[in-house]
């Protein structure tokens, strides 16, 4: 064999391998909470971003099917035809010993309205908003499904396992044939892997760590939604999640997690709930009283896979409590199982409490607020200086890349490089117009009128001046 046709053959498989390894920038951003979509970088660091809370929730329960609590175990997505946020969330009516699915929408997600859907009787009228009866429901909206009658899908806590659920509408729903589909059950959040398709349960399930029976979270995987994979533990407090306790009983568990897809991965929004008082005796609670006790807050996590979760540093609480007194004073008691991106703001919904995870009913009381970040803000890319970040090898699906970024102090140039890292002529940093502006959705422009490779993947890189890179997407749609 000739060293060019060696050479050549060599570059061949690189290409494949490549190819088959490219970040799929079609659908989903580029996040920058981990270095999973990061080939190099210098010059930055990592900032955790806390969300910003109304001082008010959007969601009380004033219904005579809601009790005193209102919970958003379930999801929330844009309906780009009605032009409304649709909204699937969870109440428990301590008197019937129920727990419900209900629905609501709003046009501008702080408003919201509870329809009289006629599907589900209430003492006697089914003129309310209950759709299912179900424990922590989460649906996903299945944009790869063929069948129009699975367009919903549902996973929930029912009878002492995990139920799952379709539906054409997200209104109507049937289970499927095989239920329960998991053991055990309490809270679960569902997802879908953006490259294999696969449905990702993250469920609640008991396990013993460093010498505590606790709350962990652990994950199920499925292709058709009725064969789950056996339960796998993913995550669980780690030694410093400990480090403030001080009593024998003291501890910390995780209540739930949601999690979010990205391109190069998912990002976490775990429950960390720190039991201070445990298993306290009945003769102790008031009716609705839960025998554990203590505060409970989002903190932010990321993986490459589902499987295996990092923790940002330093742990910040990403939805900060209230004042003590306040709606979410108490605690965070989970997140919304998907987020929705409306303008230049990330939306997700959560359940706050007045109290504590174990406070008296009343004054516990639990509504549903709306955390806000900017547009994929959960975490940025800082440059005090000049910085430079090239990512992965990544496949466009737009005509160009969309950059999410604050250069209001200073500038963000942005070049493309093929996939081994050789530059590509007409879209170097010389090349580049500037963004020297705050901008969620900036489409990255150079001086030659030569089109961005549509068919390889391509590096990306941005270099910035006293700026800060928050995510790089490619298409413009509410995603």
């Amino acid at each position: 064999m000739t060293m060019s046709r060696f050479v050549f053959i060599i570059l061949l498989i690189f290409s494949i391998v490549v190819q088959s390894h490219a970040l799929e920038l079609r659908e989903m951003p580029l996040l920058f909470a981990d270095d999973s979509g990061i080939a190099s970088s210098n010059g930055v660091v990592r900032t955790v971003h806390p969300a910003r809370t109304l001082n008010a929730p959007v969601i009380e329960p004033d219904r005579p099917w809601e009790g005193s609590r209102v919970y958003v175990y379930g999801s929330v997505y844009f309906d780009e035809a009605a032009g409304q946020l649709r909204l699937w969330y969870m109440t428990r009516v301590q008197a019937f010993k129920g727990d419900f699915l209900l629905h609501a929408t709003s046009r501008d997600g702080v408003r919201w309205i509870k329809p009289s859907l006629g599907l589900h009787a209430f003492e006697g009228s089914s003129e309310n908003n209950i759709l299912f009866g179900i424990h922590s429901p989460s649906v996903l909206l299945d944009t790869r499904e063929t069948d129009p009658a699975k367009r919903y899908k549902m996973l929930g806590s029912k009878g002492g396992g995990y139920h799952a659920a379709f539906s054409a509408d997200g209104l109507r729903w049937t289970s499927y044939p095989k239920n329960p589909v998991l053991q055990y059950g309490d809270t679960i959040t569902l997802t879908q892997d953006p490259a294999t398709g696969e449905y990702l349960a993250f469920h609640k399930r008991p396990a013993k760590v460093r010498n505590f029976g606790r709350r962990v979270v652990w994950l199920s995987r499925s292709r058709d939604f009725q064969k789950w994979t056996e339960p796998e533990l993913v995550f669980a407090p780690d030694e410093e999640d400990d480090a403030w306790c001080k009593k024998p009983q003291e501890r910390t568990e995780v209540y739930d997690m949601s999690v979010f897809p990205h391109a190069a991965g998912f990002i976490g929004l775990p429950s960390i709930f720190r039991v201070t008082a445990a298993r306290r005796p009945k003769s102790e609670l008031t009716p609705g009283q839960s025998p554990d006790d203590g505060p409970i807050d989002v903190q932010l996590a990321t993986s490459a896979d589902g499987r295996t979760w990092q923790r940002t540093q330093p742990r910040v609480n990403v939805i900060p409590r209230g004042a003590p007194g306040t709606f979410d004073g108490g605690s965070i008691l989970g997140v919304s199982s998907t987020a929705v991106h409306v303008g230049d703001e990330t939306w997700v919904y959560y359940t706050a409490m007045t109290t504590t995870h174990g406070g008296p009913m009343p004054p516990k009381r639990l509504s549903i607020g709306r955390a806000a970040w900017r547009r994929h803000g959960f975490a940025s890319l800082d440059a005090a200086g000049r910085g430079r970040v090239e990512t992965k090898p990544l496949r466009l699906g737009g005509p160009s890349p969309i950059i999410n970024a604050d250069a209001s102090r200073g500038e963000v140039r942005v070049a493309l490089l093929e996939a081994d890292g050789r530059p590509i002529g007409g879209f170097g940093l010389d090349d580049s117009e500037p963004l020297r502006a705050d901008a969620t959705r900036w489409t990255a422009r150079w001086r030659s009128d030569a089109s961005v490779p549509a068919d390889r993947p391509v590096r990306v890189v941005v270099e910035m001046t006293n700026a800060r890179l928050f995510s790089i997407s490619s298409e413009q749609k509410n995603k």
